[in-house]
Parts: C-alpha cells; structure tokens; sequence
C-alpha cells in the first residue's frame, strides 16, 4: 500500500520539477526505473517527507498527523563556478514551495492524502566535502498537516 509519504514527495517532486530549470529532482521514496540503479547527479534537488506525528490517539482512515519535510538543494561546485547556479536554484525552489502557503496548500492534496496546512520551517546552508570535490547544499524545512484516507479495494462480484 502507498504511504503518505509517498504522496507527498511525488506531489512535490512535479512541483519542483517545472521550477528547478535543468536541475534534476528526486524523490528519496522514488524508485529508479525497472532494471536502473537509483544514482543522483551531483548536482540534483532531493525531497524527502518523514512521519513526526501522529496528531491525536486514534485508529483508522484519515487520522489527522503532521509531516516533515526536507528539500536540499545540492550544486557541485564544478558545475557552478561563480555561485549563480546555487543562488538561481535555491530562489526557484523556495519561489515554488511558497504557493503551497495559505490556500495553495490544497496543491498537495490528491490520491487520498488532504493536506490541511503548509508552514516553512527554517533553512541550513552549508558546504559538504563529497569525496573528490565539494558541495553547496541548501536545506529547506516544512510542516504539512493532512489526513490519509487510503482507498479501499473492492473485489468484483462473478
């Protein structure tokens, strides 16, 4: 069965995708394709969505819970000799994660996850040693408040 977080990363994913001009995104649940190994390039965004809680003592469909998320903008310093690479990306990602404030939260919702609310959390930028070469990387945080409402499967009657 899918998981939320799965919802909520792919969602963000295709959010980021039309934002991140020539940046490759990547999920951190997403899969390579069959009979691909998952490899990122040095230069990519990557997202990841975490279960921190569950927001009250309940069972069943659409318990409310909250979700952090992480969207790390990672540029090789190879790739980016002056720095404007790092910048132009690190403005588009957080341009395109502020739609989801206030009503544009609702873009989040879908496939049986209702997000109820988007707020940022901070950010951390810092320069990381990758083997060889280093890495401007740029750590945006948020909370998601939704409810999922896993599908239910119905079987077909003979």
């Amino acid at each position: 069965m899918i998981e939320p977080e799965e919802i909520l990363e792919s969602h963000l994913v295709a959010l980021l995708e039309g934002a991140a001009s020539g940046v490759a995104v990547l999920g951190a649940l997403a899969p390579s394709a069959l009979g691909t190994e998952k490899t990122a390039p040095d230069t990519h965004v990557v997202v990841s969505v975490d279960l921190a809680s569950q927001d009250i003592d309940w069972q069943g469909p659409g318990v409310p819970c909250t979700y952090s998320v992480a969207v790390s903008v990672r540029v090789a310093e190879a790739d980016d000799p002056n720095g404007a690479l790092f910048r132009d990306t690190c403005r588009a990602v957080r341009a395109a994660l502020s739609t989801l404030l206030g009503d544009g939260s609702a873009a989040l919702s879908g496939d049986g996850f209702a997000c109820d609310g988007f707020v940022f959390g901070g950010t951390q930028t810092a320069r990381e040693p990758l083997g060889d070469f280093s890495q401007f990387v740029k750590t945006y945080t948020a909370t998601v408040n939704g409810r999922f409402t896993p599908p239910t499967e119905t079987e077909e009657e003979d």
